[in-house]
């Protein structure tokens, strides 16, 4: 059974591109010029995989569309990538901020985008290195395959970058790592256009981790740790 992947973009030439490398990898398409065209056939959906979103659409446009998934219990979860002009950045980082997975900039080459994507739908796999569901250090608790953090009694919920990054830190108390060091051990090779990428991530974290959120430190002109 084919994974379905939504894709919102208003570009027929860039959507029949991606589908066709998409659908290369197994993956079923379900293409939509615009938000409306999309709400209108929501309930009949299966629930994706992953939603390639355009943030410039014609009409309801794609961060008030995010919004709108964002507030459904029943696609709140589904990952989403963004995808934007250079000149629309701003935008980017409210929608991470927002809590969107991960993004691209056009023009970008299909293979890219296919890395990404695959990329974040392996985030409910357990990671190799772990040897069990979940991981404890300190006041918290990691859980791989919800992609959550325990502290305190309280869960929230992490997006899959905010997970990995954190992950990261909490297997190395105390050791600081760099913004540098973070975007090559999660992003590898990939360009981010966007400076400071790291902090937005960061911040959401310690957004989430509420009272606990000190344990989260910034070393100025350095990176990022955490202490117990």
């Amino acid at each position: 059974m084919k994974a379905p992947i939504i894709i919102i973009e208003d570009e027929v030439d860039i959507a029949e591109l991606v589908s066709y490398f998409l659908e290369k990898e197994g993956f079923e398409i379900f293409h939509f010029l615009n938000g409306e065209d999309f709400l209108e056939e929501i309930s009949r959906l299966p629930i994706p995989e992953l939603i390639l979103l355009d943030l410039m659409l014609p009409g309801i446009d794609g961060l008030e569309l995010f919004r709108y998934l964002q507030a459904d219990d029943r696609w709140k979860h589904v990952p989403v990538i963004m995808v934007t002009a250079k000149d629309d950045l701003a935008d980017v980082v409210l929608g991470l901020e927002l809590g969107a997975d991960d993004y691209v900039t056009k023009p970008f080459h299909p293979r890219e985008l296919v890395a990404r994507i695959k990329a974040v739908t392996r985030r409910n796999t357990i990671p190799k290195e772990s040897s069990s569901d979940f991981l404890k250090v300190g006041p918290f608790t990691l859980f791989y395959r919800q992609l959550k953090v325990e502290v305190g009694g309280t869960v929230v919920e992490l997006s899959w970058r905010e997970f990995r990054i954190f992950e990261i830190l909490l297997k190395n108390p105390g050791m600081i790592f760099s913004r540098e060091k973070i975007i090559d051990l999660i992003w590898g090779n990939d360009s981010y256009p966007i400076d400071r990428i790291v902090d937005v991530y960061v911040a959401n974290i310690r957004k989430k981790l509420g009272n606990f959120a000190s344990h989260l430190q910034t070393i100025r002109g350095v990176g990022y740790k955490i202490e117990l």
